[in-house]
């Protein structure tokens, strides 16, 4: 999994966001078909869905914590986190702005090309070992202990983001979201654990999860009223639960940061209009081309 998403982050990045087009082209032959002549409004239905994935420390970074128990003997304590791969779906609205803000004029640059929300469930699971050693007077190892335990937490949640699009080509972009989750557990996973564990430090996050999201996808526009932009969102700030802006979330004695990977498909609604239905008048063409030259 953590392979599969590193080469979503290369191949991404590798390239450098469609501006939208809701204006008629003109009458080509290619593999997008012929040109649509349709009017589309500036909004349609957006769906996301995919899997996710709980990133924690790697086996190298984890800490070994040293102290006595009730008894006075010397032990160490080691906890060994994995995330383990989840899904997610949501279905909600996609916005693009039909006129450019002041601010956006003055810096002549396009600071949202549209902004998005969703209302959807994500399921999320990780699971931890436990390893505590005991030593003697002399400070040799005389006992091992270990144990583990593992979860899945279910959510429901609604999201908001902002997306700046960067243009490859006419038909190529890629997408910078930036917004805000609330989440909030529908499904209480397991806190139990099997086996030995140090429960002093552990913890459970609370019910309700608030975090500002960062999203990075790859656009293909498959036409004028149709996109598909696989990609992957992380959150990059914890903010109802405090905890010095970590976004990962607290189960046992660990911290795990949910990672998805998702397919996002917007579909533009159609726009009905009495009588016949003609690409505009001239002066709506120079308006269009006169927009999207400044977009």
């Amino acid at each position: 999994m953590k392979k599969i998403l590193l080469v979503v982050f290369v191949a991404l990045f590798s390239s450098l966001f469609a501006q939208r087009d809701l204006t008629p082209g003109k009458r080509r032959s290619d593999t997008f078909g012929k040109a649509d002549y349709k009017n589309y409004r500036y909004f349609g239905l957006q769906f996301s869905a995919g899997p996710t994935f709980m990133k924690t420390r790697s086996d190298k970074n984890n800490t070994t914590y040293s102290t006595t128990d009730l008894l006075g003997r010397p032990m160490d304590y080691t906890y060994d986190p994995s995330g383990k791969v989840g899904f997610f779906a949501e279905v909600g609205m996609a916005h693009f702005p039909k006129k450019r803000a002041k601010i956006s004029l003055w810096l002549k640059t396009v600071l949202v090309s549209y902004y998005d929300w969703g209302i959807g469930f994500k399921y999320l699971g990780g699971n931890e070992n436990t390893t505590i050693n005991y030593y003697n007077a002399l400070g040799n190892l005389s006992l091992t202990e270990t144990g583990n335990s593992s979860y899945y937490n279910g959510y429901l949640y609604g999201r908001f983001t902002l997306h700046k699009n960067i243009n490859l080509s006419k038909k190529f972009f890629i997408d910078n979201g930036l917004g805000v989750n609330v989440d909030f557990r529908l499904i209480n996973g397991n806190q139990g654990y099997n086996g030995s564990t140090i429960t002093a430090g552990q913890s459970f996050h609370k019910p309700l999860v608030a975090q500002l999201h960062y999203g990075l996808g790859f656009g293909i526009k498959m036409s004028r009223r149709f996109y598909v932009i696989p990609g992957v969102q992380l959150p990059i700030l914890g903010i109802n639960e405090w905890r010095q802006g970590c976004a990962a979330l607290k189960w046992f004695n660990s911290n795990y940061l949910p990672i998805q990977a998702q397919v996002k498909i917007i579909y533009l609604f159609e726009k009905r209009v009495k009588g016949c239905n003609t690409p505009g008048s001239e002066e709506d063409r120079k308006r269009n081309e006169e927009y999207l030259q400044n977009n």
